[in-house]
């Protein structure tokens, strides 16, 4: 194992299959799809919701890394497993899962490798998506979501760009909402 980084020698052989299930009007058809394995050298994309740059020095080499504000940087997968288990906060989030990080791997056999997803289980990452569903909740649940949701500071930032770049102005009162429990302006 000399030589070797701890998620180079563990994770050699991971594999994800999902099943997805085609309905036509007179066959069903189960068809597995198969994210490729997880490969230590294989270069993987993670994007910043930060509103700013951020940057972390690199483990299995020399340099620093700088990822510029809503962008996004490509990195080895070692390098990103390397980071999760030295415990960067950028990675990791507020609680150490993935949920709620400020950067997000654009991989999801680099995310399974890092025990941010399962088969069965995605992260709880902020996305277009799920602020589009947000809005669409009744108030009551809006506000309860919004606290699920937005949690840090780089997520509240990030759901501001997000009303703004998806014009999700109709409902001032959830607009209203966001603005009282973020602090910021849209």
């Amino acid at each position: 194992m000399a030589g070797r980084t701890k998620a180079a020698a563990t994770s050699e052989k991971t594999t994800v299959e999902a099943d997805v299930k085609i309905e036509n009007s007179n066959e069903n058809v189960i068809k597995k799809s198969t994210i490729e394995p997880f490969s230590p050298e294989k270069k993987v994309t993670v994007r910043s919701i930060a509103d700013w740059d951020t940057g972390f020095k690199r483990i299995e080499s020399i340099g620093d890394v700088q990822i510029p504000a809503n962008g996004s940087v490509r990195l080895a997968a070692s390098e990103i497993i390397a980071q999760v288990q030295n415990g960067n906060t950028l990675f990791r989030g507020s609680n150490g899962d993935g949920s709620h990080a400020t950067l997000y791997i654009d991989d999801k056999a680099t995310r399974i490798e890092a025990d941010f997803e399962t088969e069965n289980t995605v992260q709880k990452f902020i996305t277009n998506e799920l602020v589009k569903d947000l809005f669409k909740k009744s108030k009551k649940d809006f506000k309860e979501g919004l606290r699920d949701l937005v949690i840090t500071r780089a997520e509240r930032y990030s759901i501001i760009n997000i009303i703004r770049k998806e014009k999700l102005f109709n409902d001032y009162e959830k607009v209203r909402a966001v603005e009282d429990y973020t602090g910021l302006r849209v």
